[in-house]
């Protein structure tokens, strides 16, 4: 993904470049995975003391920034030193699962919400509310929402930031193609979307496309489904969704491509994100944590965020949130430290100024309205689009059961094989939802 931490000057970096999950670059000697950390205590003066190694994923500039934050966490509390351990998303599971089997975990860390369930019914995980009184205060986060966040009745990992999906659209090449309808994005379907997709394509011609394929991209997928009336797990941690349902949304994905909406995975290849296929096409399936670093890359565009397109029919309650959860481990030995670390990264005004949306929208509303006042123009772009969908009754959404964590590569493999392989979608749709229901039959 695009860099900006090489483009844009600290200070302002610091407070406004967003930085995509996935990243390139580890920061030089800031990952000591297999350190432990020294033991903490509570001095006699109240004062916490002790060494905190705090994990995350991101890019090199996502990993500045939160350096650069926990060393304000150490400017508050200077007896506890933050030990940093960041990595690229792709091998950051990995990681945890081998630290946590050789029970090496990070004091704290954050934890992807596909991984929750898993990680919280393996043990490895501290119930926050054990934390001594007066260490980590959720009490200026709505109580119906902290109590959403519980695993089996246990708050062992909180929510960090948070994020909902919508549609992209770069006004400018729209613009620039000479077309100026646009759908009522508070009503607008799916054929409405391909319609303008195509329509985009038609008035650029050839090596421009309305929108790359996304076919693979589980959150949009989960929309779908969810739009459906249906659940990618039930409450119980059965699959929620049948082979038809998945695959009428690959369907509407071959559809584009067959019509010369959808830029072809032969020419998109593996390159799916803004930062890689934008400004050859005019549409992106978006997260709203990605909005800043796409903004970033297309510079001298203007781009606008639209609600998703709906199914007729859809049920009302069909949004959703996705979390960025943080979690301390079971095996610390230094919890009161690390709960001491997430209450400042909760609760703390400076994650504003510092970190402000660099990884979603903070869950703590006084974040969010600090972030108001001295974030630019996309931020609070973004954060208007989260407050309108949030507008939207949502239906729980169930966590996958810990043998359904990796639900999502059922989307990519399925993905892969119809459009780079040339399985038949029936095919390749149930042959990824047998292999599914045999890991959570196996448990």
């Amino acid at each position: 993904m695009h860099n900006t931490a090489d483009t844009m000057p600290r200070d302002r970096m610091s407070r406004r470049s967003f930085l995509g999950i996935g990243g390139i670059v580890l920061l030089g000697g800031g990952v000591l995975a297999g350190c432990a950390g020294g033991s903490g205590r509570a001095a006699a003066d109240g004062v916490i003391e002790g060494t905190v190694r705090f994990a995350w994923w991101g890019n090199a500039a996502r990993q500045e920034i939160y350096t650069e934050f926990a060393k304000g966490f150490e400017a508050v509390e200077p007896g506890v030193t933050v030990q940093v351990e960041p990595a690229e998303y792709s091998g950051y599971v990995d990681r945890l699962s081998v630290q946590a089997g050789g029970r090496n975990l990070p004091d704290t860390f954050w934890l992807p919400a596909n991984q929750a369930a898993s990680f919280a019914d393996s043990g490895v995980l501290k119930d926050v509310a054990t934390l001594p009184d007066g260490v980590l205060s959720l009490n200026d986060i709505p109580a119906a929402q902290v109590s959403s966040w519980e695993i089996a009745g246990k708050q062992v990992a909180p929510v960090y930031s948070q994020y909902s999906v919508c549609v992209q659209l770069d006004r400018t090449a729209f613009e620039n193609a000479g077309i100026s309808g646009l759908p009522d994005d508070e009503s607008w379907t799916w054929d409405d979307l391909h319609d303008l997709a195509k329509e985009y394509s038609d008035a650029t011609g050839e090596d421009s496309w309305g929108i790359s394929s996304q076919a693979s991209f589980y959150q949009h997928a989960h929309m779908w489904i969810r739009q459906h009336g249906a659940e990618a797990f039930d409450a119980d941690g059965s699959l929620g969704f049948d082979a038809d349902l998945l695959a009428g949304w690959f369907e509407w994905w071959k559809k584009g491509i067959d019509s010369g909406a959808v830029m072809p995975t032969e020419i998109s290849g593996s390159e799916t994100q803004w930062t890689q296929t934008g400004h050859r096409t005019g549409l992106y399936l978006v997260q709203l944590n990605q909005v800043r670093d796409n903004a970033t890359f297309s510079a001298d565009h203007q781009l606008e965020l639209l609600k998703y397109p709906v199914e007729p029919g859809h049920p009302d309650d069909y949004q959703f949130r996705y979390y960025t959860r943080i979690a301390i481990a079971e095996t610390s030995a230094n919890a009161e430290e690390a709960g001491a670390f997430v209450n400042y990264m909760l609760n703390d005004p400076s994650g504003a100024e510092i970190v402000g949306i660099a990884s979603g929208i903070p869950v703590n509303p006084k974040v969010v309205d600090r972030i108001r006042e001295v974030g630019d123009d996309i931020d609070n772009q973004i954060i208007d689009m989260q407050d309108r969908i949030d507008q939207q009754p949502m239906r729980e959404r169930p966590e996958p059961p810990p043998a359904g964590a990796d639900w999502q590569l059922l989307i990519e493999t399925a993905a892969d094989n119809i459009f780079n392989g040339g399985q038949a979608i029936d095919e390749a749709v149930q042959t990824a939802l047998t292999e599914l229901q045999t890991q959570l039959d196996r448990g």
